[in-house]
This record gives structure tokens, sequence and C-alpha cells, in this order.
């Protein structure tokens, strides 16, 4: 690992400290607006990585919302008891974002990203094979944790490697998924209920997060 994002070195399998350390914030004599602006392959590349996260991680603040009928029944609670799958989720998201920035300054930014990133897909590998309402709440706590720093860690990483010349471009790119997932999250968990278990609402994270972190 560490084609794309760096560890506490800089080498040539590195760009995320490259591009920070290249960057000084002041055009060269020879840089022109366009140029100095520019989204080069290898950020765009770091960008569908970490983006892959942040995707698995937005959707299933809304794709479970469709769900929550079928787990009811599935594990013959009330609608009540099943509202604690999504709220556990949201709660642990919010206990860990402030936790980031000291994240990120004692381990560095891949590290982190990683571990997160492979906590939140145990979590989704462990709801997927909850086999009650109290175990899959406690499940998404895990999942949640995980999460919770995958969001702010793909803006450090990405701010870190476009400099401030591109920060605002790369910024745009990490607004995308957060305009979209509120749609598509619904849909997509509702074509996954009509064709397959509930299960599948968390075990789709698992190749999503394999090849990111295979990719990282």
């Amino acid at each position: 690992m560490g084609h794309y994002m760096g560890g506490q070195g800089v080498t040539e399998q590195d760009p995320l400290r490259q591009a920070a350390s290249r960057d000084t914030g002041k055009p060269s004599l020879t840089d022109t607006p366009a140029s100095a602006e520019r989204l080069d392959p290898a950020l765009l590349k770091l960008a569908g990585i970490v983006l892959f996260g942040a995707v698995a991680a937005l959707l299933d603040t809304t794709i479970i919302s469709v769900a929550l009928d079928q787990l009811g029944e599935a594990f013959t609670v009330p609608v009540s008891t099943v509202q604690w799958v999504s709220t556990a989720y949201l709660l642990a998201m919010a206990l860990v974002i402030p936790l980031t920035g000291w994240c990120v300054d004692r381990f560095g930014a891949k590290t982190t990203w990683l571990s997160v990133l492979t906590l939140f897909l145990a979590g989704s590998v462990l709801c997927g094979t909850a086999w009650s309402a109290g175990s899959l709440i406690a499940f998404r706590v895990v999942q949640g944790l995980g999460a919770g720093m995958i969001l702010p860690l793909t803006q450090v990483i990405l701010a870190q490697a476009a400099g401030s010349r591109r920060f605002g471009r790369v910024m745009a790119l990490t607004a995308v998924p957060g305009n979209l997932i509120p749609i598509v999250g619904p849909v997509l968990g509702g074509v996954i209920l009509n064709g397959l278990s509930w299960r599948w609402i968390f075990l789709i994270n698992v190749p999503v997060c394999l090849l990111a972190i295979v990719l990282a």
C-alpha cells in the first residue's frame, strides 16, 4: 500500500506528501493560472480512492431508512427499537469527529484513514451477520466510529495533496457525494431489498472498502 497516500517520509510513491511539499502557495514564473489550478492525474486518482470510503460512509446514513420495517419484522421488534440502528450510527459518527485532528497529528493521515476504513469495513461485516436488534445496534456503533473520521479525513488528505492553489477545485469534488447520497441511498436500498436480503444493505460496503484499501 502507499501508491497514492503517504506515510511519514516523502518517497516516489507518495504523491500526497510530494504535492504538499511542492506547493508553497505561490505560483512560479512559468506557471499560468490554468496550469497552477489544474488537477493532475495523480491527484484525481487520490481523490477517487479516498472518495470510495467517503461514499460508503455517507451511504450508510441514508440507505438504512428503507429497511427499518423489514428489520423490525426480521427481529420481531417495534420500529421504535429498530430506529436505533440509524441513531446509533449517527451518534457514533458525531462522537469521533472531534478526535480526527489529534489522530492525524499523532499517527498521520494515511495511517488514520486506513485504520478507520478498516474499522468501518469490520463494522459492516458484523452488521451483515447480526442475529438480533441489539447486536445490530452495537455493530452499527462500531461502523459509525469508523465512518465518523472517514469524512473529515477525506478533506484533510485532499487538501494536503492539492495545496492552496487547487484547494477550491478539489474541495468541490468532495461535495459531490454529499449532494448525491441523500437521493441515491434510499433508491439503492430499495433495489437491494427487492432482490436480496437486508444483510446486503451492509455487506455492499465490503467490496467498496476492500478496493479502497488495496488501491491505497
